[in-house]
């Protein structure tokens, strides 16, 4: 199919060429002046297509205010930013300045200090092991009971 597209184009072009140099000079003008009136034409309305196309897109942006929308994205964005790098600021600053040995020091100290003082008579203790002693001692005698 490419072959007889490729050969009906040569075989055009040549005749077309040929037609061209047996024509006057002045239906040459008058073919070319044709043309060019045409090309023009064309391109005059393609022109106002696009510029139509242009003003349409305009009118639709403007009414829909993306403009604002996109800025308002925009000053939210940059809200977010500044927050995660004030936030990313206060970490590394309390990573580098704060004194960890100090802190610890001071929470050891204070442990110690309560650990000394703290009285032993206000801890609640739990023994299970008597009411253990109690319940099994219990079943027994009721065991021995029924066997009777």
């Amino acid at each position: 199919m490419s072959k007889k597209l490729l050969a009906g184009m040569l075989l055009g072009g040549a005749a077309t060429y040929a037609a061209w140099k047996k024509m006057a000079p002045a239906k040459k003008a008058a073919l070319k002046q044709n043309l060019d009136e045409k090309f023009n034409k064309v391109a005059d309305y393609v022109t106002d297509y696009t510029l139509d196309a242009l003003d349409i897109v305009d009118d639709l942006v403007s009414d829909s205010n993306i403009n604002d929308k996109v800025s308002g994205a925009a000053d939210a964005v940059n809200n977010v930013t500044g927050k995660v790098k004030d936030s990313a600021n206060k970490v590394v600053n309390r990573m580098t300045n704060d004194d960890f040995d100090k802190q610890t020091a001071d929470i050891r100290a204070e442990l110690a200090k309560d650990k000394a003082t703290a009285d032993d008579s206000n801890d609640i203790i739990i023994d299970a092991t008597s009411d253990q002693e109690k319940s099994t001692t219990d079943d027994t005698e009721t065991k021995k009971e029924e066997n009777k």
